[in-house]
C-alpha cells in the first residue's frame, strides 16, 4: 500500500476509539464525532484493542489506523486456512483454498481500510467461528464447545455485519450437518454462553438508548435484490481487476457439485443472496473459494494429469499449473491494492488544509465539504471531523446509529450538496454553515492526481458574498461574509 495514511474510512472509528480512551475505557454513551451525539452503541471490542496499542506503544492513532487493518488481515489467511482444513480435511487443498483468499480483491478490499480495525479482526474471528461451529456439528465432540463460543463472543463484540452474516452461515451449516440431539444442545450450550459473555455491551446500549439505534442500523442500508442476483448471475464475485480466474473456477466446482448432487456449498452461495443482498458478494467469498478448489482440480483432470491435488502435485505440468495460478493471482491483488490504495486516500497537501482549519477556524465553525465523491467512499468528507474537531454537516458517517436522521436521509442531503458543485451559490441556500471546503483535486487509481474544476468556485468567487481564506492546488476554503445587523 502506497496510501500514506488510512484508506478510505475509519475516521469515526477512530474518535470513537479517542472517546474511549478519554473515558478511561468505560463505555461512553455517545461519540463525540461530528458533535452529532451519536449512540455508542457499535460493538466495542476493535476500538478497545485499538485503543490499548496505542496506550501501551504510543504510537499515534492514525499511524495504527493506517497499518493494523492490514497487519491483522494476515491472520485472517491462517484462520481461513483453518477453516478450508476443517471442510476438505487435506492439507494441500486447505493451502490452496487460503492462497485463492489471500490474492483475490474481495478478501482484503474492505478490510485494510481505516475501518479495518474492526472488520479485520471480525473476519479471523468469523472463520474460527464456522470452523468450530462445523466440527461442533459433524466430530460432535463437546470440547468444541468453549473454542466456538469464545470465537463467537469475539466476532459479537467487534463486528455488526459480518456477525449477522456469520451466523446465517452457521444456520447453513446446521441444516446440512446437524442431525443428532447431541449436536443440538451442544449449540444450544454456545449460544447460552455467547449470549451471557456479550450481555455486559448489549445491556449496557440498551438501558442508554433502548432498541432505536439497532433498529436504525438494520434499517440503514437498503436490500437491493435486484443488483444482488446481478451480481449472482455474473458469478465475479471475487473481484478480480484483470481474469476471473478464482470466479470461473468456482463456477466450475459447482457445476461439479449439482453433478454430484453435493448442493451444501452452492446453498451457502445462493442462500448468501437472500439474506443479506448488499453484502452477498463478501458473504459469498468462502463458498465461492471451496468451490474454486473443486473446480481446479477438476480443470487439472480435465487436462489428462490424473488425481492432481490428491497425488501432491508430483507432476511437472501440475506444478506448473499451480505456479502459473499463483503468480498471476499475486500480480492481480498487487494490482487491485495499488488501484485501491491510489484512490481512496487523502493527499498530503489536503493534510495541510485540514491542519490550517484546526490552526485558523473556530472551534465551534461548521463546513460545507464538497469533494464530488460518493457518500460512502469519501475519505475527505469521513475524515475531516475526526483530523479536524470541527462538524461537517453533510458527513453520513455515524448516521447508520442515528434514529432521528437515518443514512438514507444523510447520502440524499449529501448527494444534493454535492450536485452543488455544477451550479452556483444560489444552490447552496439549502445548507446552513459558515465555511465552504471545495476539493479541487482526487487521486486516481493509477497514482496521478486528476484535476477538479468546479462551476460552483468560479461563481463563489464572482460573488460578494464569500470570501476566499484559503487557497491551494488542491482545496478553496471560503468563508461565508454574513451581513452585519
Amino acid at each position: 500500500m502506497n496510501a500514506g495514511g488510512p484508506v478510505n474510512d475509519g475516521g469515526l472509528f477512530l474518535q470513537m476509539t479517542r472517546d474511549l480512551q478519554n473515558n478511561h475505557f468505560v463505555l461512553p454513551a455517545n461519540t463525540t464525532y461530528n458533535d452529532l451525539n451519536i449512540p455508542f452503541a457499535y460493538p466495542p471490542l476493535g476500538f478497545y484493542l485499538t485503543g490499548a496499542i496505542q496506550n501501551v506503544t504510543r504510537i499515534p492513532l492514525l499511524t495504527l489506523f493506517t497499518y493494523l487493518p492490514a497487519i491483522l488481515s494476515t491472520f485472517a489467511i491462517l484462520a481461513f486456512y483453518y477453516l478450508a482444513l476443517q471442510i476438505f480435511k487435506d492439507n494441500l487443498k486447505a493451502s490452496l483454498a487460503a492462497l485463492f483468499y489471500a490474492m483475490i480483491p474481495k478478501s482484503f478490499d474492505w478490510a485494510i481500510m481505516g475501518g479495518g480495525v474492526t472488520r479485520a479482526p471480525a473476519l479471523v474471528f468469523s472463520f474460527l467461528t464456522l470452523a468450530f461451529a462445523y466440527r461442533l456439528f459433524t466430530i460432535k465432540d463437546f470440547r468444541n464447545i468453549v473454542p466456538a463460543s469464545i470465537f463467537a463472543t469475539l466476532l459479537t463484540l467487534t463486528h455488526p455485519e459480518i456477525t449477522f452474516q456469520t451466523a446465517f452461515s452457521v444456520f447453513v451449516l446446521a441444516l446440512f450437518f446437524l442431525r443428532e440431539r447431541r449436536s443440538i444442545l451442544h449449540s444450544i450450550v454456545v449460544t447460552l454462553i455467547v449470549v451471557t459473555l456479550t450481555a455486559p455491551w448489549w445491556l449496557t446500549v440498551l438501558n442508554r438508548h433502548g432498541l432505536a439505534p439497532f433498529q436504525a442500523a438494520l434499517g440503514a442500508h437498503p436490500r437491493d435484490f435486484a443488483t444482488s442476483l446481478l451480481y449472482l448471475f455474473q458469478f465475479n464475485l471475487s473481484g478480480e481487476p484483470i481474469l476471473a480466474v478464482v470466479a470461473v473456477l468456482g463456477l466450475i466446482g459447482l457445476v461439479l457439485d449439482f453433478r454430484h448432487h453435493d448442493f451444501f456449498l452452492p446453498a451457502w452461495i445462493g442462500l448468501s443472496f437472500i439474506s443479506d443482498p448488499r453484502a452477498a458478494p463478501f458473504a459469498s467469498l468462502t463458498p465461492l473459494i471451496l468451490l474454486a478448489v473443486k473446480g481446479f482440480e477438476s480443470t487439472l483432470k480435465g487436462l489428462g494429469d490424473p488425481a492432481p491435488i490428491e497425488s501432491g502435485f508430483e507432476s511437472k505440468f501440475s506444478r506448473g499449473v499451480l505456479f502459473g495460478a499463483i503468480a498471476y493471482l499475486f500480480m492481480a491483488g498487487m494490482i487491485a491494492s495499488m488501484r485501491f490504495g491510489n484512490e481512496f486516500r487523502l493527499l498530503p497537501e489536503e493534510r495541510q488544509a485540514l491542519n490550517w482549519i484546526t490552526q485558523n477556524a473556530p472551534r465551534d465553525g461548521s463546513f460545507l465539504v464538497l469533494t464530488g465523491d460518493a457518500a460512502l467512499s469519501d475519505p475527505l468528507s469521513e475524515w475531516f471531523p475526526a483530523l479536524t474537531e470541527r462538524v461537517s454537516i453533510v458527513t453520513v458517517q455515524g448516521h447508520e446509529w442515528t434514529p432521528d436522521f437515518s443514512l438514507r436521509s444523510s447520502i440524499r442531503s449529501y448527494n444534493m450538496a454535492q450536485s452543488c458543485l455544477n451550479g452556483d451559490a444560489n444552490c447552496l441556500s439549502d445548507w446552513n454553515f459558515e465555511y465552504l471546503y471545495i476539493r479541487r483535486v482526487k487521486p486516481q487509481k493509477e497514482g496521478g492526481i486528476q484535476g477538479q474544476v468546479s462551476l460552483l468556485e468560479a461563481s463563489l468567487r464572482a460573488s460578494g458574498g464569500y470570501s476566499v481564506v484559503y487557497d491551494s492546488d488542491v482545496a478553496v476554503i471560503f468563508l461565508q461574509n454574513i451581513p452585519s445587523p
